[in-house]
């Protein structure tokens, strides 16, 4: 009767079952391992969303006492001055300044940055401060940068529709600034009450009677979207911050 061998070979080879038994143990070992990894990657990306929604509400804080007004959020990056290019121009911009703001191609209502304290509409008039506030950031006030958002991923190069440098959550989707009037429309540089989500639906902004900074969360809809029991903002897997 042939007998198998089942020991290692002299060439230092390895057996069919010490092969089948690596192959079960690393398994195993995967099994274990990329649940833990994803599970931590959740929780880093939620704790640095939480970091990000603090440093957005103080930049607009600072802002308000340094200026008297809140700002569109892609805004809150500019230092003073500026180099003459547009964050729009995105290889030729060096410079974030609030000077540049008025060149860029990218948002409507260039001027229109002002967001009164205390009604959360655009302050009329907004060209004109604008012109004012170019002529002489001094007296204007404007201590920027308020945020660095330069470690965002898309920070500078915007997703489709969305202006450069507005700051994005740690899934890609923009930040949200919301008055008690509704949404700040920081492409259009209106105050929005209707919010078309990536999964094409509209949702009504008008929501929160102070200002909020809001991340729509690892899902990228508001609540958690449409046809569910919490379709809202605020609702479901948001993260928002008050103040």
């Amino acid at each position: 009767m042939r007998k198998w061998n089942t020991h290692r070979a002299s060439d230092g080879g390895f057996t069919i079952i010490e092969l089948i038994i690596s192959v079960i143990i690393i398994g195993i070992l995967v099994a274990i391992i990329i649940p833990v990894y994803v599970t931590r990657a959740d929780e880093a990306r939620l704790s640095a969303c939480l970091q990000d929604l603090e440093a957005l509400q103080t930049a607009q804080q600072h802002a308000a006492i340094d200026t008297g007004y809140f700002y569109r959020l892609y805004v809150l990056d500019d230092v003073s001055g500026g180099d003459g290019i547009p964050a729009s121009n995105l290889t030729g911009d060096r410079v974030d300044g609030i000077r540049d703001e008025a060149l860029r191609t990218d948002v409507s209502n260039q001027k229109f940055l002002f967001i009164d304290t205390k009604n959360g509409t655009f302050v009329p008039g907004g060209a004109g401060i604008f012109d004012r506030m170019a002529q002489n950031e001094t007296s204007f006030n404007w201590n920027g940068p308020y945020v660095n958002v330069a470690h965002k991923s898309g920070a500078k190069h915007p997703i489709a529709g969305q202006p450069a440098g507005l700051p994005l959550d740690p899934w890609g989707q923009p930040y949200l600034f919301f008055t008690k009037e509704g949404l700040v429309n920081d492409r259009d540089g209106v105050i929005s009450t209707t919010f078309v989500a990536q999964d094409g639906n509209s949702y009504p902004t008008q929501r929160f009677d102070r200002p909020t900074i809001l991340s729509l969360g690892p899902n990228g809809v508001p609540g958690n979207g449409a046809g569910s029991s919490e379709p809202f903002f605020g609702q479901g897997d948001d993260l928002y911050r008050q103040f």
